[in-house]
């Protein structure tokens, strides 16, 4: 019975650090944009981008960080790489280190983006 418990408890340990990993994996970012902090992606808010076309998606999707700034700067309904109505969408996932920065990001998603910007 112990050793069974044993397992129980090992595997438990091991699926829960599987399901930390996969949340971190599906975020764009590695530290909280607002503190700065790690994050392991247990917090985080769901950011819809909007693009005029596949082409404009696939420009962000390649790598959110870089063009972040721009994209949360678009006019809302206007793609952020060619000013054209936006019909097609892209969404990603911004971790964030505690409660209190996901509750400020939900409020204000595109300043919570903008943060994501890469320095040059």
């Amino acid at each position: 019975m112990k050793t069974l418990l044993k397992y129980v408890l090992a595997f438990a340990g091991v699926a829960s650090l599987s399901l930390s990993s996969a949340l971190a994996d599906d975020c764009i970012n590695k530290t909280c944009p607002f503190s700065g902090k790690e994050v392991d992606g247990s917090n985080s808010v769901e950011f819809v981008a909007k693009f005029c076309c596949g082409k404009c998606v696939d420009k962000f999707e390649k790598d959110p960080t870089a063009v972040a700034e721009k994209v949360a700067k678009a006019e809302d309904g206007k793609c952020a790489f060619s000013g054209k109505a936006a019909s097609k969408e892209s969404k990603v996932t911004i971790a964030v280190c505690c409660g209190k920065c996901e509750k400020k990001g939900k409020a204000d998603p595109k300043a919570l983006l903008a943060k994501l910007q890469k320095k040059k």
